[in-house]
């Protein structure tokens, strides 16, 4: 994983991808801005909780709890951008890296792109409904980053990989070999988010993390019973 991640961030200076990263860029810029007024709307609509200790740090430090959720929020956005750009990243590694592989068949653009706002609206109603235990674990237990990064983690490697897959291999076959890799992907999923969560770098995460998909895809284990066809 972590090499994967080297060879990525190596292949941000290819020249071919650099259009690509402009593009995504303008896109990540705009739904930072987007996630900033839904984390301000959550915050105006949802912080109100029967303890006054809890209310009263909220309003103290509106601002600060601002940025703090939208910073929560940005991950679910990575959906959206890299459903878009994600054929011409994968595309552009595979063809430096894996010229052997031939041509991927694709995914339909709509396919991805629908794909892209489902996970979007999951992760943003997982970690809206989420926010309470997350502050709960936070002041009691010191551990409300690793509850938010355990459960994004998980949906963001999942999002990515089967994006990354399916250009390659049926519906069936891509859930098995994830099922068969769920802590590879876990782990791959958790660095993504963790750097999506760095104010500036996040607005690259997109690519760098798609491109870092695609290198952990092909050190992935074939599931069980699977004829050699399959494991291909």
């Amino acid at each position: 994983m972590i090499r994967a991640f080297e060879l990525a961030v190596h292949q941000l200076a290819d020249p071919r991808l650099r259009t690509v990263i402009w593009q995504s860029l303008a896109l990540s810029l705009v739904l930072q801005v987007a996630t900033g007024v839904l984390a301000w709307w959550c915050l105006q609509h949802y912080a109100h909780f029967d303890s006054e200790w809890i209310n009263t740090p909220i309003r103290w430090l509106g601002g600060a709890a601002v940025v703090v959720l939208a910073l929560m929020l940005f991950p679910a956005s990575f959906g959206i951008v890299v459903s878009v750009f994600m054929e011409r990243i994968a595309d552009i590694v595979e063809e430096e890296h894996y010229p052997q592989l031939g041509r991927a068949h694709g995914i339909p653009v709509w396919t991805g792109i629908w794909t892209g706002l489902v996970f979007f609206i999951v992760l943003v109603v997982l970690n809206v409904l989420m926010l309470l235990p997350y502050l709960v674990a936070l002041v009691f237990f010191g551990s409300g980053a690793v509850l938010f990064y355990a459960l994004n983690g998980w949906l963001t490697g999942r999002m990515y990989y089967e994006l990354v897959a399916l250009r390659r291999r049926p519906p069936g076959d891509v859930k098995a070999w994830r099922k068969a890799n769920l802590w590879p992907l876990w782990l791959t999923g958790i660095v993504i988010v963790f750097l999506g969560t760095i104010p500036i770098l996040n607005l690259i995460v997109p690519v760098l993390g798609t491109a870092a998909m695609v290198h952990v895809a092909q050190t992935l284990r074939p599931p069980p019973f699977r004829s050699p066809e399959s494991a291909r």
